[in-house]
């Protein structure tokens, strides 16, 4: 008999492990299933649909009760709507343990009362790798913490055929942070949605509140990583997943994104009207925009980049220009390149996404001309013979393999450590550089030796450029 029960007791142990069974339901949200389906549709069909916006990659999203922030949740739910992910990365901060590693689980499925979520274990266990501040740690998963669960039933409703890392902070370490960055740069793919699990401020004033969080709110949405930490250490802004909202606004540029919107904010004070103690709610969805040039556009950019440089030469104020086009309004990587007589006489750009495009191009025109350190400063008449070259970058995609690299057609950005090198896709076709020559000349323009861009701690992305030139 006590063998039987010792055997029952190793089974439900094992069963136990495999299942992280949910733990917030009946209290966050319904523990019936058909009434948690239909306040997850109430929730969806209630939600905006947002025009343009282009491919979401990633989103912040509140983890309150439903009764209080599953609007706001559905709301950047829906956004989503049309895109199907293999794999959903949950970022979320404990509520009920502190430790100082980040936490992924050993378990197989999450289950809720709509059924069981697969965990992407196979990826999990590569991720572990990169770093050791990642561990396989369940027991910060088996506390009745709602910051990942409550995502669930609406990845649910949305994705339902995706896999789940479910992610978890014990503090707010930058040095995680930035850990957690760059393993996630390595690593997702554009089936992959990442999401930042998080409330803002707590307990405040409903008008204190407004102001903590317009604050980082205004943070993200301006991609600001400087200004999000400071407000965060200053106290001038909360939010319980700060971790994984400062991990988000670094993945920015390595994941491409070009746009980052609030969908929804309210706080608790709107759903209840008491507005004597509060707690904030954001949806924010990081996305892709972005169309390929038409000729009109790229005539425009041109033009913008002749008239500034011609206006600096004459010592004129500098022209100021407001296209009507939504491509050259779009935040974009560019560089402006001049060229005399075949040969290169400036190039210099923005590699990431941080202004409007034709201001990018009129910035960088001057950059070119007279900022360029490898020659001197363009003169009245060098400017009448000098050819123009604007690139107008895609985003970046991680290299998993060299083969893919196509030359003619991918530019290469390289970065190992605080060394750095870009490559604009023509490059390689004017100096007739097969694949590897260019991954060669890459590595020693970043100040690498060749061959370095085989390494395991080399970070490779290639890109496309649309390409705007004087004749």
């Amino acid at each position: 008999m006590r063998r039987v029960i010792f055997l029952l007791i190793i089974l439900a142990t094992a069963v136990s492990a495999e299942i992280r069974t949910p733990m917030v339901a009946g209290s966050f949200y319904p523990a019936d299933k058909a009434a948690l389906e239909y306040q997850l549709d109430k929730f969806l069909k209630n939600a905006p649909t947002l025009r343009d916006k282009g491919d979401v990659v990633m989103m912040i999203v509140p983890h309150a009760g439903y009764p209080y922030s599953g609007q706001i949740a559905a709301d950047a739910y829906k956004q989503i709507a049309g895109q199907t992910f293999a794999r959903v990365i949950i970022i979320g901060t404990s509520h009920k343990a502190t430790f100082e590693h980040i936490a992924l689980p050993d378990y197989e499925d999450f289950a809720t009362p709509l059924g069981k979520l697969p965990v992407d274990q196979e990826f999990i266990r590569k991720f572990c790798k990169l770093s050791d501040r990642f561990k396989l740690d369940n027991l910060p998963f088996n506390k009745d913490d709602n910051a990942i669960e409550v995502q669930l039933p609406f990845l649910q409703k949305t994705q339902a055929k995706t896999r789940i890392v479910p992610i978890l902070f014990g503090n707010l370490s930058l040095a995680n942070c930035q850990a957690l960055a760059y393993a996630l740069s390595l690593s997702v793919d554009d089936n992959t949605l990442i999401i930042a699990s998080s409330d803002w401020s707590h307990y405040h004033s409903y008008d204190m509140a407004k102001q903590l969080d317009s604050k980082g709110i205004a943070a993200v949405v301006n991609d600001d990583l400087e200004g999000l930490i400071k407000a965060i250490a200053a106290g001038e802004t909360e939010a319980c997943g700060a971790p994984g909202i400062i991990t988000l606004t670094m993945l920015t540029a390595p994941v491409g994104v070009n746009k980052i919107e609030l969908v929804k904010y309210a706080n608790s004070g709107d759903i209840t009207n008491d507005k004597s103690s509060v707690v904030g709610y954001a949806s924010i969805i990081f996305y892709r925009q972005g169309t390929a040039l038409t000729a009109i556009e790229k005539q425009k950019l041109l033009r913008i980049a002749r008239r500034t440089l011609a206006s600096k030469l004459s010592g004129r104020k500098l022209p100021t220009f407001e296209p009507a086009e939504a491509n050259l309004n779009e935040a974009r990587g560019v560089f402006v390149t001049l060229n005399k007589d075949g040969e290169m006489r400036g190039c210099i750009g923005y590699i990431q996404t941080v202004k409007p495009l034709h201001v990018a191009v009129q910035e960088m025109a001057l950059a070119a001309g007279f900022e360029d350190n490898r020659f001197s400063p363009l003169t009245k008449e060098e400017f009448k013979t000098v050819k123009i070259e604007v690139s107008v970058l895609s985003r970046m995609k991680k290299v998993v393999d060299a083969s893919e690299i196509k030359v003619g057609r991918d530019g290469l950005y390289i970065i190992q450590g605080d060394k750095s090198g870009i490559l604009l896709p023509q490059v390689a076709v004017e100096w007739g550089w097969d694949r590897e020559e260019f991954l060669d000349q890459v590595c020693i323009k970043a100040g690498l030796p060749k061959g370095a861009w085989r390494g395991e701690d080399v970070q490779l992305y290639r890109f496309t450029a649309d390409l705007c030139r004087e004749r």
